[in-house]
């Protein structure tokens, strides 16, 4: 779910905000909404998505109409990570599961993952983070739960396709949303969903 402005009856995603301030145009540090009866940053609600790590002669992270596609593979001497990470840190105070909804294809169910994260680091690779879990069996369009009822505070969310096989092995992630709990806070359908 993106920020929306409307403009001329029509919703647009902005992509930048700015205040005017004694009589200065500044830019927007924050925004907070009402959630729940808490003012919380607008961040903890809608935030986007860009290509996180990468490595590997032919990975790649790619928006998609629907999803956004990790693939892991490298044709030279095997291996391979590809990730999409929030641009911004989400607020996980008080959040027991981050919901991934994903597909996972590859070239076998072993030798390499889908692998979900929640770091304090943004551009780490699968071996940084403060929660995660992967899978590692192929599957259509699913959902995978993070437990992140020990965090608390902002955190970046991940999802990997990683590949520690040979030249023929691969690995894809296909992500489509990301819920805190049951609240849908990410939809790769919404337009400005990825930066």
């Amino acid at each position: 779910m993106a920020l929306g402005i409307k403009v001329g009856g029509t919703w647009k995603t902005p992509n930048k905000l700015s205040v005017k301030v004694s009589g200065n145009w500044r830019a927007v540090q924050q925004i907070y909404a009402k959630a729940g009866g808490v003012w919380r940053p607008i961040w903890s609600i809608a935030p986007t998505m860009r290509k996180g790590y990468v490595w590997g002669s032919n990975s790649y992270v790619v928006k998609q109409s629907d999803h956004v596609e990790c693939y892991a593979y490298n044709s030279s001497t095997g291996g391979g990570e590809a990730a999409v990470v929030t641009n911004i840190p989400v607020d996980l105070t008080g959040v027991s599961y981050v919901v991934f909804d994903y597909a996972l294809e590859g070239s076998s169910d072993i030798q390499s993952d889908g692998i979900f994260i929640a770091s304090s680091s943004q551009m780490g690779g699968a071996g940084t983070f403060d929660a995660r879990t992967y899978r590692g069996s192929l599957t259509t369009r699913t959902t995978v739960s993070l437990s992140v009822s020990s965090l608390s505070g902002p955190y970046y969310l991940r999802a990997h396709a990683s590949n520690n096989g040979g030249v023929a092995v691969w690995k894809r992630v296909r992500l489509y949303r990301i819920l805190l709990d049951s609240k849908e806070i990410w939809n790769a359908s919404a337009g400005g969903s990825y930066v």
